[in-house]
């Protein structure tokens, strides 16, 4: 594992430990029957200035970063794997956003990893298809969430 990737994990870790009791980042995940979708979104500043040069990610107070992980359930274990996302943000007046996921592989990890523009208080719903090989049909993750922005 990378120092920048350590530091990209232990980042993300403290601030989701910081900010999920104040309710201004979410972590989730959804069980899909024999797949597991853990979910994130910051506001990228909470990205050191490393970490968001290493993996390309815009630091700004009008972006948040959505970090998909999608796993595959093998027995008791879950292993992370490569998926197909599409999806869009839609604010509460009905104005979409297009978000383009690109995938980030860090050792045994991969990440699906997407900027969002927001303002402050605004309200999103997130709605994302995900494609796995060999699944029929796309598992749809729709959730909401307010901007958090310092």
């Amino acid at each position: 594992m990378t120092s920048v990737h350590r530091t990209f994990v232990a980042l993300l870790g403290i601030v989701l430990g910081t900010f999920l009791g104040a309710g201004w980042a979410q972590a989730n995940e959804v069980d899909f029957d024999s797949h597991v979708v853990h979910y994130t979104v910051v506001n990228t500043t909470f990205l050191s200035p490393e970490v968001a040069r290493a993996y390309d990610i815009r630091r700004s107070r009008s972006r948040a970063l959505v970090n998909i992980v999608v796993m595959e359930r093998d027995g008791d274990d879950l292993k992370p794997i490569s998926a197909s996302l599409r999806g869009q943000t839609v604010n509460l007046n009905q104005q979409v956003r297009p978000l383009e996921f690109r995938e980030v592989r860090e050792a045994d990890a991969i990440y699906h990893l997407a900027e969002a523009r927001v303002r402050p208080g605004e309200v999103l719903d997130f709605r994302i298809q995900i494609r796995v090989a060999g699944a029929d049909e796309p598992m749809p993750l729709d959730f909401r969430q307010a901007a958090f922005v310092p």
